[in-house]
């Protein structure tokens, strides 16, 4: 009878050494892998709260909201995707720059997706756009009033025909046609 409780006493001990060891190895494994690339049409609601990576264009650029979160609009040739994070970034990437971003999926009433990020490094820009230069014409500007934050509309004349160009001016610029 006593070499049979040895025995059980044993085997109890080496099998919760075998499940504590396969406990952290498990979760070494999930804090160290890198989550999958998804598309952003892709995303199923199935894989609510699921950790993704993404990668995109900026539609707009990114801006912090009345709670202190940055908003960013990413979209890929599937569809297009808000991110949200709670960290702000020191400088906030533009419209048109190449993003790769690290999250949280939450898929909401009427399968309304959107991604969370914890931190400002998880949003990152690998590329950004290279500059358009367009000449013509000036034909028209249309300048916003002074209180809006509404962009500059300036309409270029060219062979081809008229370009309607918009762009966000810093305040301090003052445009007229000359």
């Amino acid at each position: 009878m006593p070499r049979r409780s040895k025995t059980i006493r044993r085997l109890r001990t080496v099998s919760f050494i075998a499940v504590v060891s396969g406990l952290l190895l498990a979760s070494l494994y999930t804090s160290r892998r890198e989550p999958p690339f998804v598309r952003i049409g892709e995303i199923k609601p199935v894989m609510n709260f699921s950790t993704v990576r993404v990668q995109g264009v900026l539609e707009s650029d990114a801006r912090t909201l009345r709670d202190g979160a940055v908003l960013y609009l990413m979209a890929d040739e599937t569809g297009s995707l808000p991110i949200f994070s709670r960290a702000p970034a020191e400088e906030l990437p533009k419209a048109g720059n190449w993003v790769v971003a690290t999250g949280r999926l939450s898929v909401g009433a009427g399968n309304q997706v959107r991604m969370q990020v914890h931190d400002a490094g998880q949003v990152e820009v690998i590329g950004r756009p290279a500059p358009i230069t367009v000449y013509g014409q000036v034909f028209e500007v249309w300048t916003p009033p002074s209180d809006s934050r509404a962009p500059y509309r300036i309409v270029l004349a060219r062979p081809e025909g008229l370009l309607e160009v918009v762009h966000w001016f810093a305040p301090e610029y003052q445009m007229a046609v000359g």
